[in-house]
């Protein structure tokens, strides 16, 4: 269990060193990037307690807080090679507008796991096909400074409800 907390931990440091320098006009060092993850991450926390929303919610060691709310067929779990089939909504925390979603399964082009924000890729491992997780997700782990530009602005804390309908 160690060792895999251990692999998880620099998964995670790889995942923001790689985020941190691909952002456009980005010289954020590997600690100011960890740095800004934990803040998200107080964010998120201080915005579920206020709200009343934090029961049952789980924190992962990468900054992401999440809530299991189906675990799903409890055996069939998405690698990163794999493509996930997933309806989804995505809001910007604290904010009940809907910024993204898709009420018909989408693979987003049949993209790998692997090539999907950050967390994504360590949040919808933690359910199976036919599960439904939120995920409240630090910036850095979702689209950065960067944003999309139109959609979501740059250093935005997402929160999104994803259901794993699928896994090809």
């Amino acid at each position: 269990m160690l060792y895999r907390r251990i692999l998880t931990l620099f998964i995670l440091a790889v995942q923001i060193a790689l985020l941190a320098s691909c952002s456009k006009g980005d010289d954020v060092s590997l600690d100011a990037a960890l740095e800004e993850v934990y803040k998200d991450t107080e964010q998120i926390r201080d915005y579920l307690k206020d709200s009343r929303q934090d029961s049952g919610v789980l924190y992962h060691p990468s900054g992401v807080v999440y809530k299991i709310l189906d675990k799903g067929n409890e055996k069939d779990t998405i690698k990163f090679n794999q493509v996930p089939v997933v309806t989804f909504t995505r809001r910007i925390l604290g904010n009940p507008r809907i910024v993204e979603q898709s009420l018909l399964p989408t693979s987003f082009d049949n993209r790998q796991l692997k090539n999907h924000i950050a967390g994504w890729q360590i949040g919808l491992p933690l359910i199976t096909k036919g599960g439904r997780i939120l995920l409240y997700i630090p910036s850095r782990l979702a689209f950065g400074q960067v944003g999309v530009p139109g959609t979501i602005p740059p250093n935005a804390i997402l929160e999104c409800d994803v259901s794993l309908i699928d896994i090809k």
